[in-house]
C-alpha cells in the first residue's frame, strides 16, 4: 500500500468521474465507457482477482446506486455496477473450473454464505406465493446477489492481496472526499441556477441528492459517504498496525471523518458514535489494546481536527470560519427529528410495519411486500395536505424492521445470529493479539456502525453496506496467523 500507488489509482478515479459527467451530457459516450469499463474490468480479474475485486470496491465507494455509466438494454438500463460484477463473476467461474477450489480461502466461512443465500432464497420463494409480483421481489432480492462475490473474494489468499484492495479503497475515499466538498463548496458560493448540470448529474446516476437547508447552505448526501465510517476506523486501525504508513492513513481516516460530517447523515453518525463508544470500552477493560492508547488517541485526533478543519473550510471558503455560515443552526435542524421529513416519515411507518410483522409473524410477507401509511413528509405530500397523505411503498427506512417484515421472526432473529457471527469471529481473531489485531479491531468497529445505521437507514439490503460484509470476511481470513499463507 504504497503512496504512488494510490495516487495513480486516485488519478484513474478522477478520470472516471470526469467521463462519467460527459458520458451523461453524451450518452452514447456512455455505452463506450461501459463497455471499456466491464471489459477492462473482465481482463484485470483474469489475471489478477485482487486487482478485479479493487475495481468492485472503488466502484462501490463512488458509485452511490451504481449509474455512473449505464448501457440502454430495450427498456432497462444496465448500470456499471452489474456489468463490473458479471465481469469479476465470469472471471471467477474460468479460474474455478480451471483450479476446482470453489471457497478458497472462505472454505471457513462457507457456512455463513449459505445462511445469508437460504433466508434470502426463502423471502423470494413467500415473496412470490404471497402474490407480491415478480418486479417487486427481484428489486427487493438483486442487491443481495452481490454476496454471489464471496467465493471471488476467497481467491485473495495472500495478505499483499488484501492490502492491494485496501489501496484501491483508499484511493477511492480521497475521490469521494474530492467530490463531497467541491460539490458542497460550489453549491454553498455559486447559485445554484448556475449549477443545473452538476445537479443532474448528481442525480440522474444515482450518487446522491443535494437539498437547500438553510440561508445558502445545501446538503451534499451521496450514499456512498457510508464508506467514510470504514475509512476512518480502518484508517486508524492501519496507522497502528502499520508504523510505516500511519500518517498516510491518518489522513485518509480524516479525509474520512470529514465525508461523514458532510453528508449530515444522522443514521451515520448514530452509527460511528455507537462504534466509537464501544471502541472507547475496549481500550478502558482490554489490556491488549489499552497499550495502544497513546497512538489510538493521537491518530484519532488528528483524523478529527482534519474532517473538522476541512468542513469549516468548504463552508467559509476562504476563511476557516466567519464566512456567514452558521453551523449551529445547520446542527439543530438535522437534530430536530420532530419537524425534519426523513424522521418524520419513519415514526409515521413504525406502527404500520409493527403491524405487518405480526400479521405474518411465522413465515414473513417475502420481499415485494408493500405497505400504505399516511404521511406528512413534504417529499411526498406535495400539496401540503394538513392530515398527511397515503403512500404506499416496498422501500422501507426501518431495516430490521423491514427485515423482520419480510422474513418472518424466526428467519429473522437466524439473520441477526449470523451478523452477531461475524463479529465473533473477529474478535476471536483480535485475541490472538497479532501484528494485524488493529487492522481487525478497526473492520470490527465498522461493522458495528453500519450493523447500527441499519436500524434507520437500510444499507444491509443494499451492495454498499454488503461490501462491509465481505471486505471484512475477506480480511478475518487473510490476516489469521493460523491461516497458511502461500
Amino acid at each position: 500500500m504504497k503512496f504512488s500507488t494510490i495516487s495513480k489509482i486516485t488519478l484513474i478515479l478522477l478520470a472516471i468521474e470526469a467521463a462519467s459527467f460527459l458520458s451523461w451530457q453524451f450518452p452514447v459516450l456512455g455505452v463506450l465507457f461501459w463497455i471499456l469499463v466491464v471489459g477492462l474490468t473482465f481482463g484485470v480479474a483474469l489475471v489478477r482477482m485482487d486487482l478485479g475485486l479493487g475495481i468492485v470496491m472503488a466502484e462501490l465507494v463512488l458509485g452511490g446506486k451504481g449509474y455512473l455509466f449505464s448501457l440502454p438494454v430495450n427498456s432497462f438500463d444496465l448500470s456499471i455496477r452489474i456489468g463490473i460484477f458479471l465481469a469479476v463473476f465470469a472471471a471467477w467461474l474460468i479460474q474455478v473450473i480451471k483450479a476446482r477450489n470453489f471457497w478458497g480461502s472462505q472454505f471457513n466461512f462457507r457456512w455463513l454464505w449459505l445462511g445469508f443465500g437460504g433466508i434470502v432464497a426463502w423471502a423470494i420463494l413467500i415473496g412470490i406465493l404471497r402474490g407480491n409480483g415478480l418486479s417487486p421481489v427481484f428489486f427487493d432480492a438483486n442487491a443481495f446477489l452481490f454476496l454471489g462475490l464471496a467465493p471471488a473474494f476467497g481467491k485473495l489468499r495472500t495478505r499483499r492481496e488484501f492490502f492491494s484492495l485496501i489501496t484501491f479503497i483508499f484511493a477511492a475515499i480521497i475521490v469521494l472526499a474530492i467530490k463531497t466538498g467541491l460539490t458542497q463548496g460550489l453549491f454553498n458560493h455559486i447559485p445554484s441556477t448556475s449549477l443545473v448540470n452538476c445537479y443532474k448529474w448528481i442525480r440522474d446516476t444515482g450518487v446522491g441528492e443535494i437539498t437547500y437547508i438553510i440561508g445558502r447552505l445545501y446538503r451534499v448526501f451521496f450514499q456512498s459517504q457510508v464508506y467514510g465510517l470504514l475509512g476512518f476506523f480502518l484508517g486508524i486501525g492501519l496507522a497502528i498496525a502499520r508504523p510505516k504508513q500511519r500518517w498516510l492513513s491518518t489522513i485518509i481516516a480524516g479525509l474520512s471523518v470529514f465525508v461523514v460530517i458532510v453528508s449530515l447523515s444522522r443514521s451515520f453518525w448514530l452509527g460511528g458514535g455507537v462504534a466509537l463508544g464501544l471502541g472507547f470500552l475496549a481500550i478502558v477493560f482490554w489490556p491488549a489494546i489499552r497499550s495502544n492508547l497513546g497512538k489510538i488517541f493521537l491518530h484519532s485526533s488528528i483524523a478529527f481536527l482534519i474532517g473538522f478543519l476541512l468542513f469549516f473550510w468548504v463552508l467559509n471558503f476562504p476563511y476557516l470560519w466567519g464566512g456567514g455560515v452558521k453551523v449551529g443552526s445547520l446542527v439543530r435542524s438535522r437534530a430536530n427529528i420532530q419537524t425534519e421529513s426523513a424522521a418524520s416519515s419513519r415514526k409515521e411507518l413504525l406502527p404500520v410495519i409493527d403491524k405487518a410483522i405480526f400479521n405474518h409473524p411465522i413465515l414473513g410477507s417475502g420481499f415485494g411486500a408493500a405497505l400504505t401509511y399516511k404521511t406528512k413528509d413534504p417529499r411526498v405530500n406535495q400539496a401540503d395536505t394538513p392530515g398527511g397523505v397515503n403512500y404506499t411503498t416496498t422501500a422501507f427506512e426501518l431495516g430490521y424492521h423491514a427485515f423482520a417484515m419480510q422474513f418472518g421472526l424466526p428467519l429473522f432473529i437466524a439473520f441477526l445470529i449470523l451478523l452477531i457471527s461475524i463479529l465473533k469471529k473477529g474478535l476471536r481473531l483480535l485475541r490472538l493479539e497479532n501484528a494485524n489485531g488493529a487492522i481487525v479491531g478497526g473492520l470490527l468497529l465498522s461493522l458495528i456502525a453500519v450493523f447500527t445505521l441499519h436500524l434507520t437507514t437500510p444499507y444491509l439490503n443494499h451492495p454498499l453496506g454488503l461490501g462491509f460484509i465481505l471486505i471484512s470476511l475477506c480480511a478475518f481470513a487473510i490476516l489469521d496467523p493460523r491461516y497458511a499463507e502461500k
